[in-house]
């Protein structure tokens, strides 16, 4: 009999919804999506600050020779005579007239925004997945390990059988030779699912962020439980709710607005401006002034080398391939919660069928059994039923697995838990 786990070796056993939370903890594309909702908001503050003026408080300080004149006056100081000057002020610009560009730049960034939480929506649930595929690849390495010494006690049974007849003369030696063949194709099979198991671990590690392996605790139950939403509701989620669709239609949003920023470049800016300055008024040239200021200024570019045409036509572009875009992921989500459903479904009844399976491959090596030490049945019968019971508990691994993995895809897509 093959020794037990050892917990020192495949490390700390953590329930799923602790690897779910440690991964999401430790997962890279998870802290960049949840960053892009950072910069969203503060994109959205940027967008907002273009309503307010700007401030700027400036300062100078300065002795030169070279004293301020003009073609009026005489100098002031005799050349080579050092001017002090010193001043401060304070000054603000506010753009009056934009031609819509703030409040585009505004819609843009909110959409933006919204891709942001969509993505991040979707990510948690795409790193979910990852964790759950992790956990039950570790459980599914127990389980493999399971079916291997349960093969191995079989075959050692064969074995036992064989011997005990060949001892009594009723078979030739081949019988003992064969059933020791069973027993160590048995013991191949169990390496290669501690093997499997020991991979499992070391990943899991990874992905929750332990620097060695991690082990799975067990779940109650892996057979399949009803959905909360029936067929008809999960096909509409994916359509008109899932994150991969809310992401693609604020992308559209926001190359809609893009483009009505872009259109803007052909309307006038008006902007207004004023400032107050402390000076000495010091005979210095370029030194400030005493007093305040008050000035509104305007822009208007009457040809620009078509910058502003190609700016429109880029924008129009985008709104197109972005439209695209929305309307083929809104098929393709469809199409993929269609094949989920099936797989799942499929699943379903191939857990029920495999679970049947493995009662009656059991049953049959009882009956061999029975009949092989009676010496009715020969050994190639005994290994035969013993092939067919590991190869049935095999089956119903698998597919258990697969109905966990295939439902936790599917709630990725649809960003919720079922």
């Amino acid at each position: 009999m093959p020794p037990p786990d050892s917990a020192g070796r495949l490390g700390p056993r953590l329930p799923l919804a602790v690897v779910i939370a440690q991964t999401l903890r430790h997962s890279p594309d998870f802290a960049n999506a949840s960053g892009n909702v950072r910069i969203g908001h503060s994109a959205e503050q940027v967008a907002l600050g273009a309503y307010l003026p700007s401030v700027a408080l400036n300062a100078l300080a300065g002795r030169s020779d070279q004293s301020s004149s003009s073609g009026t006056t005489l100098p002031t100081a005799q050349p080579g005579t050092a001017q002090g000057a010193y001043g401060a002020g304070v000054s603000a610009t506010l753009d009056l007239f934009t031609g819509g560009r703030r409040g585009a730049v505004r819609h843009q960034a909110a959409a933006l925004t919204r891709v942001a939480d969509a993505g991040l929506i979707s990510q948690r649930y795409l790193t979910r997945l990852a964790a759950q595929q992790g956990y039950f690849e570790v459980l599914r390495g127990h389980e493999l390990v399971r079916v291997a010494e349960e093969g191995i006690d079989v075959a050692g049974q064969s074995l036992s059988y064989a011997r005990a007849r060949a001892k009594a003369g009723t078979v030739t030696p081949s019988d003992v030779l064969r059933a020791e063949l069973g027993l160590s194709q048995a013991r191949r099979q169990w390496l290669a699912a501690r093997d499997t198991l020991a991979s499992g671990a070391a990943a899991l590690g990874r992905l929750v962020g332990a620097d060695g392996p991690v082990d799975a605790a067990p779940m109650p139950t892996l057979d399949p439980a009803a959905l909360a939403l029936d067929d008809s509701a999960v096909v509409r989620v994916a359509v008109h709710q899932a994150p991969v669709v809310q992401q693609a239609q604020a992308l559209v949003t926001a190359a809609g607005a893009s483009v009505r920023a872009a259109k803007s470049q052909y309307a006038p800016t008006i902007q207004a401006g004023g400032g107050y300055n402390w000076a000495n008024d010091g005979q210095v040239t370029g030194a400030p002034r005493q007093g305040w200021v008050v000035q509104i200024s305007t822009s208007f570019p009457l040809f620009n080398g078509f910058v502003r045409e190609d700016a429109v036509t880029r924008a129009n572009v985008a709104v197109e391939v972005a439209s695209s875009s929305s309307e083929d992921i809104r098929r393709l989500s469809r199409a993929e919660a269609l094949r989920l459903l099936g797989s799942l479904h499929v699943a379903e009844q191939d857990v029920a069928l495999a679970v049947e399976a493995v009662r009656l491959a059991f049953e049959d090596l009882r009956v061999i059994s029975v009949r092989y030490r009676g010496g009715i049945a020969l050994i190639l019968d005994q290994l035969t039923s013993q092939q067919n019971l590991i190869q049935a508990e095999l089956d119903l691994v698998s597919a258990r697995f697969t109905y966990q993995v295939t439902r936790a895809s599917l709630e990725a897509l649809l960003g919720q838990e079922l």
